[in-house]
């Protein structure tokens, strides 16, 4: 086929059919139990009330759902508060398409996109790289994994469009504090926009993380990524949304198709933000297995970073991708950090009890096997 059919800016064979959720992954022989640690689901799963509303909406799927996702963004303002207004909302199908939504907005081929690795790298060049866009890389100071805003600033450039940063950072689990966040806000020229993918706030009780809303009510040139994914229980919906002042919502916006927001996920989004005891259960119950986890390590001598989400990045004794694969025969899923440049890092996503108990237990077992 002729070269020029295709887009210059996606590299070929970049599709990928990978079985990693438990329904898919083929077991290993002798393994009765998968463990989905991987993810960083929440294992409490979603609201009965959810629930009850996802039974109600089902039961006209032969029917279109709303033509417009107003409802859903006026649920969204009611549970952030703060004062805004559905016109500073847009929503995705995911945070994922989310952030490509931003991508599609703004960006060009030849402008610049700056991240700082460790972190999302994967969906954030995914969503700018085959728009034409220039990934460049301030990356996170070795170690301590502390966010550089100098660095970041520094390159910072005429034809700089987004700068990308996940607080809490994934992998990591770090916040990048409120006057880092600040610091940034005050350098960036006119032309660049912040996308702050904040899909594990609710997770966070650090006073320093940034409120990131007040930017947007000073109507700054940012944009916030959520997610109904982690918190909210609904990973398996796929249901996301961005929060920005009302000339760049609505701009985002501009793209959506009509129906863009199926009706089962509309019905959930709205059930979910109306009940926010439930997101508190969950959350508090996260941060109680973090903690335990944490605990674990701590008797077992492992190496990890502290974290404000639902997961923790810990340090290997081994490749992390022989560790990876001892666990995943022991059916452990987990995600080995190689594709961030930390061969001896793995992210574990903090689960039931039991489920954290068996982990740990595997991996004490291993580590001693490998001790002797």
């Amino acid at each position: 086929m002729s070269k020029e059919l295709f887009n210059p800016y996606i590299e070929p064979f970049t599709r990928v059919d990978r079985r990693a959720s438990p329904e898919d992954l083929r077991q290993p022989p002798g393994v009765d139990t998968l463990y989905p640690l991987a993810n960083n689901e929440n294992p409490l799963g979603p609201s009965p009330r959810v629930l009850e509303a996802i039974n109600d909406a089902a039961q006209s799927l032969s029917y279109y759902p709303e033509f417009s996702d107003l409802a859903l963004r006026e649920a969204i303002c009611g549970a952030l508060g703060r004062g805004l207004a559905p016109d500073s909302i847009f929503t995705g199908c995911s945070g994922f398409e989310t952030l490509e939504l931003i991508a599609r907005a703004f960006l060009r081929p030849g402008d610049e996109v700056i991240l700082s690795p460790p972190t999302f790298s994967g969906a954030y060049k995914k969503v700018a790289e085959p728009l034409g866009a220039k990934v460049v890389e301030a990356p996170l100071a070795p170690e301590t994994f502390r966010y550089r805003t100098d660095a970041v600033l520094r390159a910072v450039n005429e034809s700089t469009k987004l700068i990308m940063l996940c607080n809490p950072n994934n992998p990591t689990g770090a916040v990048i504090p409120a006057d880092a966040v600040d610091e940034l806000v005050r350098g960036l020229p006119d032309h660049a926009l912040l996308v702050v993918d904040e899909v594990y706030h609710h997770f966070v009780e650090t006073p320093d993380f940034p409120d990131s809303i007040q930017y947007v009510l000073a109507e700054k040139n940012v944009v916030i990524v959520h997610s109904f994914s982690k918190a909210y229980g609904l990973a398996g919906l796929r249901l996301g949304y961005g929060i920005a002042k009302p000339a760049i919502a609505n701009y985002i916006a501009g793209l959506l198709r009509g129906f863009h927001q199926n009706k089962l996920a509309l019905a959930a989004g709205i059930a979910a933000c109306q009940d926010q005891a439930h997101v508190r259960r969950c959350v508090d119950f996260l941060r109680g297995e973090v903690a335990w986890l944490c605990k674990q390590f701590d008797r077992l001598d492992i190496k990890y970073w502290k974290s404000s989400t639902n997961f923790i990045l810990f340090e290997t004794r081994m490749p992390a991708e022989d560790l990876n694969q001892q666990l995943l025969q022991r059916g452990f899923l987990v995600r080995a950090q190689t594709q961030n440049n930390l061969p001896f890092g793995i992210r574990v996503s903090a689960g039931a009890r039991a489920s954290n108990q068996a982990f740990i237990s595997a991996l004490e077992a291993i580590l001693n096997a490998t001790a002797n």
